[in-house]
C-alpha cells in the first residue's frame, strides 16, 4: 500500500492510481489502483526470482540449464554462467552434458565469487551442480534475486545413499519455480530417482561421470555401493552386445 503522500491521479467513477518506487530495490515500481476504497496493488519493474531443476545423475538438468540459459541469450540478455571449479569432468571452462551440450561458464570455488564476478548489467544467472558450492550458494541466490535477477539452478537433490543432498532442500524451499527431472533405471527401464554409485567410496563428494554412475529407480536402488558395484556388469554387459551388434551390421 503505497504511502498517504503517493501522487494519485482521478481516472473517473471511482477510479484512482497511484504510484511509488520501493526503497532499496531496483526500478520496483507498485502501482495502486483504488476503486470506491477497495484497492489492488500491482507490481511491476525488475523483479528477480529463483529456478531450481534437479533430479538424479542423467536426467538432463545441464541439458535443461543450457537450454534456458541460450534462450535467454537469444533474447539478448545478459548472461553469466558459474559452474564448482571441482566439476572438470569435461571441461574446466564450460558446462557440458552428458550428451555433449555445452556452454562457456565460470568456474569458482566458493559461492560468494559468484558475487564478486557479477557484473552490473547481468540480468540472468545460470549455476551448475549447485550442490557442490555448500550452504552460502542459498545466500548468494537470495541475494540475487533481491537484486531482481533471474537466478536459473541445476543439481542432485539427493546423495549417492539416496539422502537429501544439502543444501538443495534450501534452495528448493525458497525458489519461485521447481523442475523435477527423471532419469531411466539402466537396470529396469522404469523411471530413475536415484543416482547409484559403482565405485566404493564413503566420500560424499565423488566427482565422476559413466563408470562411476549410473541411474536407477527406487527398486533397483542400491544404497550401499560396495553391493552396487557387484551388480553393475549386467547393464554394461547389455550395452556391450548392443554396440557389437550396431558394429557388425
Amino acid at each position: 500500500m503505497p504511502p498517504s503522500s503517493a501522487p494519485r491521479t482521478h481516472f473517473g467513477r471511482g477510479w484512482w492510481i497511484s504510484a511509488h518506487i520501493v526503497p532499496n530495490r531496483i526500478s520496483l515500481l507498485i502501482l495502486t489502483i483504488d476503486f470506491e476504497g477497495a484497492t489492488v496493488d500491482i507490481v511491476k519493474g525488475n523483479m528477480g526470482w529463483i529456478e531450481v531443476i534437479v533430479g538424479p545423475m542423467f536426467s538432463g538438468k545441464s541439458e535443461e540449464l543450457i537450454r534456458r540459459l541460450r534462450r535467454a541469450e537469444i533474447a539478448r540478455q545478459r548472461v553469466q554462467i558459474f559452474k564448482p571449479a571441482i566439476d572438470e569432468r569435461y571441461a574446466a571452462n564450460e558446462i557440458v552434458s552428458h550428451s555433449g551440450l555445452g556452454i562457456p561458464s565460470d568456474s569458482v570455488f566458493r559461492a560468494s565469487e559468484i558475487m564478486e564476478k557479477l557484473l552490473p548489467r547481468t540480468e540472468v544467472i545460470g549455476i551448475d551442480e549447485a550442490q557442490f558450492l555448500g550452504d552460502e550458494v542459498v545466500d548468494v541466490c537470495t541475494k540475487l534475486a533481491n537484486l531482481g535477477k533471474r537466478v536459473i539452478v541445476a543439481g542432485l537433490d539427493t546423495d549417492y545413499r539416496g539422502r537429501p543432498f544439502e543444501p538443495m532442500p534450501r534452495l528448493l524451499a525458497i525458489a519461485e519455480e521447481i523442475t523435477k527431472l527423471l532419469a531411466i533405471c539402466v537396470r529396469c527401464g522404469n523411471p530413475a530417482v536415484h543416482t547409484q554409485r559403482l565405485v566404493d567410496s564413503e566420500d560424499l563428494i565423488v566427482v565422476g561421470a559413466m563408470g562411476a554412475y549410473e541411474a536407477r529407480c527406487r527398486r533397483c536402488f542400491e544404497p550401499n555401493p560396495a553391493l552396487a558395484h557387484e551388480k553393475k556388469d549386467g547393464p554394461q554387459l547389455i550395452a556391450s552386445n548392443r554396440a557389437a551388434s550396431a558394429d557388425g551390421s
